[in-house]
């Protein structure tokens, strides 16, 4: 089964910030990514986990 990728919109949602600053994030933070086109996409597991090692918080993003 393949894991559950978001989108830079869903991650803006999530975080609570613009668009442009979870553009940023991904890109600048080390968290895995991966740009299909100009599109970015980031797995739900790796951003729960990415979260959790940095910020000690817990979000439940993998269903």
């Amino acid at each position: 089964m393949l894991p559950k990728m978001l989108t830079i919109a869903e991650i803006a949602e999530i975080l609570q910030v613009s668009y442009e600053t979870a553009l940023n994030f991904v890109k600048y933070s080390g968290i895995d990514f991966i740009r299909i086109g100009r599109q970015y996409r980031v797995s739900a597991e790796k951003l729960s986990a990415f979260l959790s090692k940095k910020g000690q918080v817990h979000i439940d993003l993998v269903e």
